[in-house]
């Protein structure tokens, strides 16, 4: 049932991001993000209600609530943006640098050295990364380094995953000062209130458009695959380590690989290669995190 739930959550992901790439051609990155936290939030509001509030929240809590606001909306918007400006099968797997990143985040923050397996790791995704960025053209061997200095859309996903390398931190110390589920179902509603005004203001006019019946049959089924993702992944992690349903899910790289052929016309075949070897790496780093 977990591996059932993982492949949801993978391939959730991946039709997500298509279609946060087809709303890109229409909206802003700032109205994109506030559609994707507004619709989404229609589905946890009902589980905010029947939850209720805890009967103490610290201020350890309200750190960690402002901390991930400002840093996830950060990601968001770098996310949505590196979307726009590259290709699907190019921007999605600078994501598996989350792990990465994650590593030296919990050196720094909770001073625990990666394990062998964990640089292994490490060096795999950097190597499949390499390969992903490739000339094949040039041949040249810094044709990589070249590539993301010269794509935009690399550089604000690589920035992406820096930061949401930090918020796995900030939604453990919410969730531990609160609980899992109230902590779900608040933070996404008040995320959505919060970042009103910045898709309002970024632009008034294409903002209203949204609520027209066509723009909204575009936009709605993005927060939903939200909901399905985030909801999948939550209860593969009640029936298996979470280990097994980070590496099952890891496989969304190879679907964002496909569908942006399928979708996009994006030229895939040098880059299946690179990206199977990019979900070893995650295999890897999976393995040495702490179960």
């Amino acid at each position: 049932m977990w591996i059932f739930l993982s492949l949801i959550q993978a391939i959730g992901i991946s039709f997500e991001g298509v279609l946060q790439k087809k709303s890109t051609l229409h909206f802003n990155e700032y109205i994109v993000t506030w559609c994707i936290l507004a619709v989404s939030s229609i589905f946890y509001i009902p589980v905010l209600i029947g939850t209720g509030i805890p009967s103490h929240l610290d201020s350890a809590f309200w750190i960690a609530v402002v901390a991930r606001l400002v840093v996830d909306s950060a990601a968001l918007l770098f996310y949505i943006k590196a979307l726009k400006h590259t290709n699907l099968s190019l921007a999605i797997p600078m994501m598996s640098f989350v792990p990465v990143f994650l590593i030296f985040v919990s050196f720094i923050v909770n001073h625990l050295f990666p394990t062998p397996i964990g640089i292994l790791g490490v060096i795999v995704v950097v190597f499949g990364v390499y390969l992903l960025n490739f000339d094949h053209d040039t041949k040249h061997i810094l044709s990589p380094f070249f590539a993301i200095r010269d794509d935009k859309g690399v550089r604000f996903m690589l920035l992406a995953a820096f930061l949401w390398s930090w918020v796995s931190a900030l939604q453990k110390l919410g969730i531990d000062h609160s609980n899992v589920t109230f902590y779900t179902s608040f933070f996404q509603p008040v995320w959505a209130i919060l970042f009103f005004p910045l898709a309002f203001f970024s632009n008034r006019k294409e903002f209203m458009t949204i609520f027209h019946l066509k723009n909204l049959k575009m936009l709605f089924p993005i927060g939903g695959l939200d909901v399905i993702q985030t909801v999948a992944q939550n209860i593969a992690y009640t029936l298996a380590l979470p280990v097994y349903v980070t590496a099952v899910g890891s496989t969304n790289l190879l679907f964002a690989s496909i569908l942006g052929h399928y979708f996009f016309k994006e030229k895939v075949g040098n880059k299946i290669f690179p990206v199977v070897i990019i979900i070893i790496g995650i295999v890897l780093l999976s393995i040495a995190q702490p179960t």
